[in-house]
C-alpha cells in the first residue's frame, strides 16, 4: 500500500514554499530518535574540568561571534555514543585536553569512520593518562594522517618556530584577509604561496609540531622548515581538519585570527552549517578610522573635506585635542579647545553623520611613547582631559577611542569601558573582525570591542606606503581586493588614515571611494563606525536561536528581549534549501553562496529549512 504522507509530499514538491510547512507540522510526529540531531559543534573536554575556564572560553567566544552555535562535551558523552548525525562536527581543542586515554582515541577514530568531522588542534592527546608521551609518535597520527610530537626521535626539537605558507585563495578561505599575508613565492602561477604576515614584524612565526611521512590529504598550510601546518583529509566516511597550531593560546595572547578563521571553516565550507552573521542584515562594511593626531592634520583634512571625501562615510574620526604633540610645549598639538577651525570641522564631520571619538592621550606622541600599565595614577588624567576636550566640541560622548601609536594598556581600556566606550581600535588581532579582546590568556572587557588594524604587510598607513616607496597601484589593489573579500564573507574590518598622508593619494581615495559605492548600490558593503558596529554585537549576544531537526526540516527559532531589527542569519545555499519564515516579520534574499534571513523587527523570528 502507497505510503500517503510520501504521495502528499509528491504532489507538493513544485510549491517548495508549502511543502516546507507541511513537512514542518507533519515531522513533529517524527521518532524522538531523529529529533536528536543538532546544527551545532561539539567541543571535548576532559570529564570532571572545572568551568568555566579561558582556554574553554576562548573557543565558546569565538564561536558565539562567529554566530555558530558551539557546545562543551565531556569524554564519557562522546564515549557513551555521540554520532555524526547529533553533532557533525568535534572539535579537539588544545591546551585543555593534552591527556588522552586510548579508549577515547577510539571512540574518536569510530566517529570520524561513521561520517563525523573532526578538528584536531595542536597537542590534542598529546600525552597519555600517565602523563607521558607515546612511543615513536602520537596517537592520533592515524587520523592526523601524518606523524608528529616525535619526542623519542626529536627530544626538545619536536616543537619548531616559523613562518607559516599557504596559497593565496587558500588562506582567504580559512579568512586570513588580503594584505595579513605576503608574498612568499611566486611558483609560476596566479595563485602564489603567500606567508602569514604582521603590521610593522613581516612575516609571522608560529610553533607547530615537526611532522614526517607523507600525507595523503589535501595541505592547507605548511613550514618550510618543520613540516604540516594544517591539511584535511578523509577518514572513513568521516575527515580530519588537523590543525598543527595552538590556536586557544594565540587567541589568548592578541592573535585570534587562526582560531576564528578555521572555526567558521570547519563549520560552514566543511559542515555547510548556519550561522548568525555579525553584520547588521548581514551587509559587509569596513571601518574608516581617520586620526587627527596634531595641529599638521587640520589643513589635509580640510583639503579632503573640499575634494569631497567626507560626504562618503560615514567613518570614525579621531582626534587627539591637547596642545602638543611630541613633548609637553612644543605646540604642536591642535589644541582643540582653542582652534575655532578645528572645532568647525569636527562639526561639520559630525552633521555629515560621522563619528568623532578620542585619540589617546592629550599629547599624541608622549602618551605613545610612555603610557603603560604601571603609571595609570600618571596617565588616566590624559585620557579625561582628551575626552572632555571632544565632548566639549561635539555635544555628544565620545565613545570611539584609538591609542597613539597604538599604545593600549589595559587599565585603558578597563577605563574606557566603564566611561561609555564601545570600541577602540587595536594593534592586536590584527587581520580579525572587531572582538572582545583576551589578553595574557583572559578575557577582562565583557563589552568593549576590540578593533583590530588591517594592515597591508608591514604598513597600514600613507605615510608607510611612501616611506617604503610601495607603489600607489598595489595600494589600490589591495583596497580593492579587501572590499571583495569582506563582501564574499559579509564580514568587516577597520583600515585607517592621517589626513596628512592621505591628500598625497588622490587617486587611491577615489578608487577606494568608487569601488565601495558601487558594491554600495547593489546593497552588498556599508562603511560603518566602530560604535555601530559594536553595538550591533551588543544587541546581538542578547539573542537567542536554536535550530531543531524535526525529521524532514530544520525549524529556526530566535529571540530577543527588546529588539531583533537587522539579525540576520547565513545558510549556505549547497547545505539548506530555500527558507521559508513562519513566524514573527523577516526576509529572505540570496547571493551565490548563501541563503540570507533578515528579521525586520519585533522580538522574535521562526523559520524553516531543509537541508539538502
Amino acid at each position: 500500500m502507497p505510503n500517503p504522507l510520501y504521495a502528499l509530499l509528491q504532489r507538493l514538491r513544485k510549491h517548495r514554499a508549502m511543502l516546507l510547512l507541511v513537512v514542518a507540522a507533519l515531522s513533529l510526529a517524527m521518532p524522538a530518535v531523529s529529533r536528536a540531531a543538532t546544527n551545532q559543534i561539539a567541543l571535548l573536554v576532559p570529564d570532571g574540568m572545572a568551568l568555566p575556564d579561558a582556554r574553554v572560553s576562548a573557543w565558546e567566544d569565538a564561536a558565539r561571534e562567529e554566530g555558530l552555535k558551539l557546545t562543551v562535551i565531556s569524554d564519557t558523552q562522546l564515549q557513551q555514543g555521540i554520532t555524526p548525525a547529533q553533532f557533525p562536527g568535534v572539535i579537539l581543542p588544545d591546551q585543555v585536553h593534552v591527556h588522552a586515554s586510548e579508549n577515547l582515541i577510539a571512540a574518536l577514530e569510530n566517529y570520524t569512520s561513521l561520517g563525523g568531522k573532526v578538528m584536531l588542534v595542536y597537542d590534542f592527546g598529546a600525552l597519555t593518562t600517565t602523563g607521558f608521551y607515546a612511543p615513536q609518535r602520537s596517537r592520533l597520527s592515524n587520523l592526523a594522517g601524518v606523524d608528529y610530537v616525535l619526542y623519542d626521535s626529536l627530544l626538545g626539537n619536536m616543537i619548531g618556530l616559523g613562518p607559516v605558507t599557504g596559497l593565496g585563495s587558500t588562506l582567504r578561505n580559512i579568512q586570513v584577509p588580503p594584505g595579513k599575508s605576503m608574498l612568499w613565492s611566486t611558483n609560476g602561477t596566479t595563485d602564489p604561496v603567500e606567508g602569514i604576515s604582521g603590521y610593522v614584524y613581516g612575516f609571522l612565526t608560529y610553533p607547530s609540531f615537526v611532522t614526517q611521512g607523507s600525507y595523503t590529504g589535501s595541505a592547507l598550510l605548511t613550514s618550510p622548515n618543520f613540516g604540516l601546518v594544517a591539511g584535511l583529509r578523509n577518514f572513513g566516511s568521516g575527515s580530519v581538519l588537523f590543525v598543527n597550531l595552538p590556536l586557544s593560546y594565540l587567541k589568548g595572547q592578541t592573535d585570534g585570527m587562526l582560531m576564528h578563521g578555521f572555526l567558521r571553516y570547519f563549520a560552514v565550507n566543511l559542515m555547510k552549517l548556519p550561522r548568525l552573521s555579525a553584520q547588521p542584515k548581514g551587509r559587509a562594511g569596513l571601518v574608516l578610522n581617520m586620526h587627527f593626531c596634531a595641529g599638521d592634520q587640520i589643513a589635509p583634512a580640510l583639503k579632503l573635506k573640499n575634494w569631497g571625501i567626507f560626504n562618503h562615510g560615514p567613518f570614525s574620526v579621531s582626534v587627539t585635542a591637547g596642545p602638543d604633540q611630541i613633548t609637553f610645549g612644543d605646540g604642536l598639538g591642535i589644541k582643540l579647545p582653542q582652534n575655532a577651525t578645528a572645532q568647525q570641522l569636527l562639526l561639520f564631520l559630525q552633521s555629515k553623520g560621522h563619528k568623532i571619538g578620542s585619540h589617546g592621550g592629550w599629547i599624541h606622541d608622549y602618551w605613545g611613547a610612555n603610557a603603560s600599565e604601571t603609571n595609570q595614577s600618571t596617565f588616566q588624567q590624559y585620557l579625561e582631559l582628551n575626552k572632555q576636550s571632544v565632548e566639549a566640541v561635539t555635544g555628544r560622548p565620545a565613545t570611539e577611542y584609538a591609542a597613539p601609536e597604538g599604545n593600549t594598556p589595559q587599565w585603558s581600556v578597563d577605563w574606557l569601558e566603564a566611561n561609555g566606550n564601545t570600541g577602540y581600535y587595536f594593534l592586536g588581532h590584527t587581520g580579525m573582525a572587531p572582538t572582545r579582546s583576551y589578553r595574557h590568556g583572559v578575557l577582562t572587557n565583557q563589552r568593549i570591542r576590540a578593533f583590530p588594524v588591517m594592515p597591508f604587510g608591514q604598513y597600514a598607513t600613507f605615510e608607510e606606503f611612501d616611506e617604503f616607496n610601495v607603489p600607489a597601484g598595489s595600494v589600490t589593489a589591495w583596497y580593492r581586493q579587501l572590499i571583495d573579500f569582506v563582501v564574499k564573507n559579509r564580514t568587516s574590518r577597520l583600515i585607517y588614515m592621517h589626513p596628512l598622508g592621505a591628500e598625497e593619494y588622490p587617486t587611491v581615495l577615489n578608487a577606494l571611494f568608487s569601488r565601495a559605492a558601487t558594491l554600495a548600490l547593489s546593497g552588498q558593503f556599508s562603511w560603518y563606525t566602530m560604535d555601530t558596529l559594536a553595538r550591533f554585537e551588543q544587541r546581538r549576544d542578547l539573542v537567542s536561536w536554536q535550530a531543531t531537526d524535526n525529521g524532514l526540516t530544520w525549524v529556526f527559532q530566535a529571540a530577543h528581549p527588546t529588539d531583533m531589527t537587522d539579525m540576520t542569519w547565513v545558510l549556505p545555499r549547497t547545505g539548506f534549501i530555500q527558507p521559508v519564515v513562519t513566524g514573527g516579520l523577516g526576509l529572505v534574499t540570496f547571493d551565490a553562496n548563501n541563503w540570507i534571513v533578515t528579521s525586520l523587527g519585533g522580538t522574535s523570528l521562526t523559520f524553516i529549512a531543509s537541508k539538502l
